[in-house]
């Protein structure tokens, strides 16, 4: 595991509860005025998602639940979480008014909103990028571990071979082993 990714997940996590903090200033301000047609909301669930299942699960389990650690899983969580906080800027930026119309403090909130959702989006896109090319070297060296295993036979041979081999192994120990015991047996009756 490279050594700046726990660092950026703890980034990730400030940035979901700046984005949680950020998100409830505007649903507390706004409240009575007009709604972002639930943007704001999908922000919040944006934030409340980073923070309690994607940095939680993307940053211990490889450390300390290997076990929950599946290859495939965490690519596709950072996968799903870049794409949930690039859809909720850009749609929170389709709707805000134009900065010269952005006088009130609620609408200085929204945009730096937007900023720290791009900012999230930017941190989980080179991650993904990490965990997928993690992902293609794992599999790359899988299939040469078990290629040089057993060149030219596929994985079935190779598992009957190991399997007949091993039996080969044991049964020349027994045939060694009683071997012995016959001479040690001849041996003590000639004396």
């Amino acid at each position: 595991m490279l050594s700046w990714i726990n660092p950026l997940r703890i980034f990730q996590a400030i940035l979901s509860l700046a984005t949680i903090g950020l998100t409830a200033y505007e649903i507390a301000s706004l409240y009575d005025k007009w709604s972002y047609s639930n943007v704001v909301y999908y922000m919040l669930f944006n934030g409340c998602w980073t923070t309690g299942i994607a940095v939680p699960y993307l940053g211990l389990a490889p450390l300390r639940f290997p076990r929950f650690s599946h290859e495939i899983a965490i690519p596709l969580i950072e996968l799903l979480t870049g794409g949930l906080w690039l859809s909720g800027w850009i749609a929170l930026a389709a709707m805000i008014p134009s900065p010269g119309a952005c006088n009130y403090s609620s609408c200085h909130a929204l945009q730096a909103l937007i900023v720290v959702g791009a900012v999230q989006w930017a941190t989980f896109v080179v991650t993904n990028t990490f965990a997928i090319i993690d992902l293609k070297n794992s599999r790359r060296n899988a299939k040469n571990h078990r290629d040089d295993a057993s060149p030219g036979m596929s994985t079935t041979d190779a598992n009957a071979n190991a399997n007949a081999n091993a039996n080969a192994n044991a049964n020349a120990n027994a045939n060694a082993n009683a071997n012995a015991n016959t001479t040690n047996t001849t041996a003590d009756s000639a004396v």
